[in-house]
């Protein structure tokens, strides 16, 4: 007799289902009308067994049961990835020149090859003011203000200058002001260590030619008393912004950034300038391949502990069932950068190759995708077939009349996985 509560206990106290599966089970409306036909399907030919379901039984069956759901779950994931085609990265033969990354898999219309020169990068507004000698007091003891227009905003600051206040402690603290407000300028300090002078230095944040004017950011000093800008000599321009320059394939192009975007697929990153053309293409990441691989091998593994461990004769059975799958497809498991063990167990001893191992998953045209499907879909309708048991009767197979009560019993166990 069948003792549920062994089997609730067992499901509240082992098994976790993780969310990946519960997300490619739950999204198929038929599956519990396709589960159950199945069900009744399978039980019109099976003989009538008598068993004693013991706790270590009931354990077994329903291990195989959720081991064989998650086998599935997580070879239907990488089916679908390698549709996707996810497993690929950009890669540049200079990574300290011009840097790629891979933002998204709609990537068929970029060219197989890029080549990409930097004649110039974007770069931001600079002014360097006048260098004081660092520890003497230049400016007098007084209140003074300087007003900055940052595009359409503008900014004014106040400075207090106290007597026996040394040029670079009111620049330090002048800078930090800036710094604090956040008005898409970055202040800093330039120190000429061989003449013992500090400068104050101003970079916009931005990068590139603004669209209005020549520049990010100016001053103003007709309407401020005590304007302290002509004294620091802030308002002179070292540099002008400018946009980047460089070659795709050969074309000129201009950008006000120095990261590119090409069809929405491929960044780019420009960091420096280049005498020669960088290559950037398309390779297999193997990474991201070995990552998705890894919860297949473990859920593989787990029939594979079942088997080896569950002391039934039909244990046996299990364990040929499960590796009969690698062992029939072991040419393509291995040529993904797969192995198979002595125990039976598969393992990831090397990189794995991206583009094999799309294969070796893809829906309609492998051959080791469908056997796990059909393999699985058998251990989880019928787990009790591995079982021992004693054939009690044998099914009329002169007629075709199902009962719905066996299977409830005999086949599928507890399918609390579908909605």
């Amino acid at each position: 007799m069948l003792n549920l509560n062994h089997v609730y206990n067992y499901y509240s106290s082992q098994i976790t289902q993780t969310r990946n599966n519960q997300r490619v089970q739950a999204n198929k409306r038929n599956d519990l009308k396709t589960v159950y036909n199945n069900m009744v399907k399978e039980n019109q030919n099976s003989p009538f067994y008598k068993f004693t379901f013991s706790d270590a039984n009931q354990a077994f069956a329903i291990g195989i049961k959720e081991a064989a759901l998650a086998l599935e779950s997580e070879s239907r994931l990488l089916s679908e990835g390698s549709e996707q085609q996810t497993h690929m990265k950009a890669v540049s033969d200079n990574e300290h020149v011009v840097s790629a990354s891979l933002v998204n898999s709609n990537y068929g219309d970029l060219p197989e090859q890029l080549s990409i020169q930097v004649d110039s990068l974007a770069t931001p507004q600079t002014n360097v003011g006048t260098y004081f000698p660092s520890n003497e007091a230049s400016i007098p003891k007084g209140d003074y203000s300087f007003g900055i227009a940052v595009g359409r905003n503008q900014y004014t600051f106040r400075l207090k200058v106290n007597e026996g206040d040394t040029n670079q402690q009111l620049l330090r603290n002048l800078a930090g002001s800036i710094n604090e407000n956040n008005i898409g300028i970055r202040a800093a300090l330039r120190n000429n260590r061989s003449e013992g002078t500090t400068a104050l230095v101003l970079h916009s944040e931005a990068i590139g030619k603004p669209n209005n004017g020549d520049l990010f950011f100016q001053f103003d000093e007709a309407y401020l008393e005590d304007d302290i800008t002509s004294l620091l000599g802030i308002d002179h321009i070292e540099s002008l912004p400018t946009n980047a320059e460089f070659y795709i394939n050969d074309t000129l192009h201009s950008s006000i950034s120095n990261r590119i975007s090409l069809n929405h697929a491929v960044d780019i990153d420009l960091l420096a300038k280049s005498d020669e053309p960088i290559q950037v293409r398309l390779v297999p990441d193997e990474r991201k391949a070995a990552d998705q691989i890894k919860t297949f091998l473990d859920s593989y593994n787990q029939l594979v502990d079942i088997a080896r461990n569950g002391n039934q004769k039909g244990a046996t059975k299990l364990f040929r069932d499960i590796t009969g799958i690698a062992n029939r497809h072991k040419n393509e498991i291995e040529a993904a950068g797969l192995t198979i063990t002595e125990d039976g167990y598969l393992a990831q001893e090397q990189d794995v190759n991206p583009l094999k191992l799309q294969e070796l998953f893809d829906e309609k045209n492998s051959s080791f995708r469908k056997d796990i499907a059909r393999t699985t879909e058998k251990m989880t309708l019928n787990p009790l077939h591995y079982i021992d048991k004693v054939v009690v009767t044998y099914p009329n197979t002169n007629t075709n009349y199902p009962n719905p009560y066996y299977p409830s019993k005999y086949s599928g166990l507890l399918f609390n996985d579908y909605s």
